[in-house]
Formats: structure tokens, C-alpha cells, sequence
């Protein structure tokens, strides 16, 4: 019986010392949820830029950190811009929102409405999608918009290439100084050249590529899409 006492010693002393050396360690589990930042809040051009953060949108300020996976929007007469690391810079247009995605695992974005403007710079071996609820955008360049409404999602190309994925599994690729329109139905015709596309929306109003308007004025910097 002594002996059979001293065992059971033996194992209860042996738990309890396994169990305090887990206790005093670090945690390295790799499933946390802790906030990976990927990036910084480099300007608010007009407007306010927000996060949702637990249910609740809070404003953001110039300098603030992003992280991946972060849910962000802009007012209505909202722009701004973040800078990404190893993704580049993305300019959000007014009315958007855009949920972020995570650089380890090929930043799969979403678009859920609104206007972007991407300046990619990607290191070797990532890759960077925007998708909506037409289309998904693989990014194969370096500088492209995506505006996503109503209507459906059109992607610009200023320089580079982007793939679009459609959901009935074709897919098209928009070259630089190209842009592709896929409607609400998720159709997309032939993409087209992009400056006579600009020179028609010009005359639109409201113009569906304000945001991209303002940058692109007759006689300077079209000369990107011709």
C-alpha cells in the first residue's frame, strides 16, 4: 500500500509540475486572434474614413494603423488613402466600403461598394484580389481602379494587367489602358480602350469615376489609358 501511495504521489507531483511549466510559458499557439497590422492611415483627403470595430464604426485618423482583415469605409464626400505594406497604396473613394485582407494568405479583398484606386507594388510572391459580388479582380499589374454599384463592377487599367474571374468561372484579362465592364447580372463584355471610355464619362452626371476624374483632366495625365 505504501508503495502504490508513493506512485500515486509520484504521477500527482509529476501534473502538477507539467501543468505549472505550461502555465508560466509563453503563449505560441498560431490560431490567436490578435491583429496583424499591415499598413498606416496616410491621408484623409475629404470627409472621414472608418473602422468597424466590434459592431460599431469608429473614425480613423491620419497615421492610425490597419490591420489585416480591418473593415473600412468613407463618407459620402469621404477620401483616403492607406499604405499597405508589401501591397502598395490604395486610394478609397466617397460612399465606400472595402474590407481588407491579409498579405500572409494573398490579401483577398472585398469590395462591397464604392470606388478604389490601387497603386500595387507587390513583393515577389504575393498577390492582391479585390473581389465583389460580380467579379474578382486578380491584380497582375501595378496601377488599376475598381468601382463597384448598381450598375456592376467595372476595373481600369492605368498600367500592368488584371484578370477578372467571373462567376460562371470565365475570365478575362483587362491590359493596361484597357477597362472591363461586367453588369449586375454578372456579364461582361469584350474589355474596350479605356480613353474613349473616359472621354464618355465625362459628360456623365454624376460622372460614375469622380474619384478617378479628378486625377485623370484632359490634356495631362490621360495619356496613361491611351
Amino acid at each position: 500500500m505504501k508503495s502504490l501511495f508513493a506512485a500515486v504521489c509520484r504521477i500527482v507531483s509529476g501534473c502538477l509540475l507539467v501543468l505549472c511549466i505550461m502555465s508560466a510559458a509563453p503563449d505560441q499557439s498560431y490560431g490567436g486572434t490578435e491583429p496583424v497590422p499591415v499598413g498606416t492611415v496616410k491621408t484623409i483627403q475629404n470627409g472621414t474614413l472608418e473602422r468597424l470595430d466590434k459592431n460599431v464604426w469608429k473614425p480613423l485618423a491620419v497615421g492610425t494603423m490597419i490591420f489585416a482583415n480591418d473593415r473600412v469605409r468613407t463618407g459620402a464626400d469621404g477620401t483616403a488613402v492607406l499604405g499597405l505594406n508589401d501591397i502598395g497604396v490604395v486610394l478609397i473613394g466617397p460612399g465606400s466600403e472595402y474590407y481588407l485582407g491579409d498579405p500572409a494568405s494573398g490579401f483577398k479583398s472585398l469590395l462591397k461598394r464604392g470606388y478604389l484606386w490601387i497603386s500595387a507594388k507587390l513583393l515577389p510572391g504575393r498577390t492582391l484580389s479585390v473581389a465583389t459580388d460580380s467579379a474578382v479582380a486578380g491584380v497582375r499589374g501595378t496601377k488599376f481602379s475598381v468601382i463597384k454599384d448598381a450598375q456592376g463592377m467595372d476595373v481600369c487599367t492605368c498600367k500592368g494587367s488584371v484578370m477578372l474571374a467571373l462567376s460562371d468561372g470565365k475570365s478575362m484579362d483587362v491590359a493596361s489602358g484597357m477597362y472591363g465592364a461586367v453588369d449586375a447580372t454578372g456579364k461582361m463584355e469584350k474589355p474596350e480602350k479605356g480613353k474613349p471610355h473616359l472621354d464618355k464619362i465625362w459628360k456623365e452626371k454624376p460622372a460614375r469615376y469622380k474619384t478617378c476624374l479628378n486625377c485623370h483632366k484632359k490634356g495631362k495625365k490621360i495619356g496613361d489609358l491611351n
